[in-house]
């Protein structure tokens, strides 16, 4: 394992009769490096590794200086650990490029790497990655962007970049970014950590519950069998927890063994296992698919267009408006609604489900449980089975709340 020295290359000659002087690195690398200066073998001294010819002194000081720079990046890299860690190329970059403080030959950038972990994820989640790489594709050229180049400033300049969404929008970008970030790490992609001790600015989330006496009225509501089907497949997924939207789309008939639905949520992949009550049974007997369990994702190749639709729908149903006393209709005489809740969503379901179980003072890890949250001692979980007898009698106690009022 020989330092490094300067050598003349002469296995080959250039056309003016000189040949290129070279860095041979040393300790096992078989690697030469370019000095840039090229000299004839009568100008070389082999033994000392010296320039003798013309200009022999300022050539001399000039490779001495370089030799140096190289042997020192060498020490570094070895004091550090990370010479016996790059390949041949990287050492090369590392090498000849003495102010590089990491190699970029092989290692993805910020949007590479972007689109590998985009890959490990489905539905909705795959979905708001790839919304946070747009953001970042609109702020600079994520496919251009090294790990080690991303400070806290830079972070800065990306959140400022986001200034037209909300508070907690924003909050997603950004720990979708630190996820990729965490990610090169694990895979030693990087030893940069920009969000060390950087706080990402969150407000609280508005809970979005549809009053029990609304729910009730929804229920009651008559509707046209158009909205009906929307006030339904809400009303299924309150009656099944709160279930998503994407896990709703991919449910089959084998999803249902005896008596209970079970199947794994997409974005955790944690197993639910909810018992179908009457509720749940009649509405899915009256929508049965053929390939899916629910007829309305036989009509949609995408769950996000339903999604769009049934939210909509949901915003302008409720009873019927009325002028005087009077019954309002269009003109192709259908009647007119006054929306029972402008801002409703799907996702209603789920929060209004949690929140009348909390007002029937179900215990709160119960709650967390139904709803595949951690939820106490992780090391706890791992020794106690949480009985599935206590979801099925919340969910029980939430439906008879909501739908009989009887507490």
């Amino acid at each position: 394992m020989a330092k490094s020295k300067l050598r003349l290359d002469t296995r080959r000659q250039l056309k003016d009769g000189t040949y290129p002087v070279q860095v041979a690195v040393g300790y096992g690398s078989n690697i030469y490096l370019a000095t840039g200066i090229f000299l004839t073998s009568a100008d070389w001294d082999s033994r000392t590794q010296r320039a003798t010819g013309r200009n022999a002194k300022r050539i001399n000081a000039v490779l001495d200086t370089l030799l140096i720079r190289v042997s020192n990046r060498i020490l570094e890299l070895r004091e550090t650990g990370r010479w016996d860690n790059l390949t041949g190329p990287q050492l090369r970059e590392m090498l000849t490029d003495l102010d590089l403080e990491s190699p970029t030959v092989g290692v993805p950038t910020l949007g590479a790497l972007f689109d590998t972990v985009i890959a490990t994820k489905t539905g909705g989640t795959a979905m708001l990655y790839g919304q946070t790489l747009k953001k970042l594709t609109a702020y600079c050229d994520p496919y251009q962007v090294r790990f080690e180049k991303i400070t806290k400033l830079w972070i800065d300049g990306f959140y400022a970049s986001l200034d037209p969404l909300a508070i907690n929008s924003r909050a997603m970008h950004l720990r979708n970014l630190r996820n990729v970030i965490n990610y090169a790490l694990d895979e030693n992609i990087t030893q940069n950590y920009p969000f060390r001790n950087y706080r990402i600015p969150t407000e609280e989330t508005v809970m979005r519950v549809l009053p029990v006496e609304k729910m009730r009225q929804l229920l009651a509501l008559r509707l046209s069998s158009y909205d009906t089907e929307y006030r339904d497949m809400f009303m299924l997924s309150f009656y099944l927890i709160g279930i998503n939207m994407v896990d709703m789309a991919a449910l089959t008939k084998d999803n249902i063994i005896d008596g209970r639905l079970e199947y794994r949520r997409s974005k955790t992949g944690k197993f639910y296992s909810i018992r179908l009550e009457p509720e749940a049974i009649e509405i899915i007997a009256r929508y049965r698919g053929k390939k899916h369990l629910l007829a309305p994702f036989d009509r949609f190749d995408r769950y996000q267009d339903y999604t769009a639709h049934l939210n909509a729908a949901l915003r302008k149903i409720g009873p019927q408006k009325m002028v005087n006393g009077k019954p309002v209709y269009t003109k192709n005489h259908l009647p007119v609604m006054d929306p029972l809740e402008a801002g409703i969503t799907w996702y209603w379901a789920r929060y209004s489900w949690a929140t009348y179980a909390a007002d029937l003072d179900i215990p709160k890890d119960t709650i967390s449980e139904a709803l595949g949250h951690k939820y106490g001692s992780s090391i706890t979980g791992v020794y106690i089975k949480f009985s599935r007898d206590k979801i099925d009698a919340a969910n029980r106690r939430v439906i008879d709340w909501t739908v009989k009022g009887i507490k």
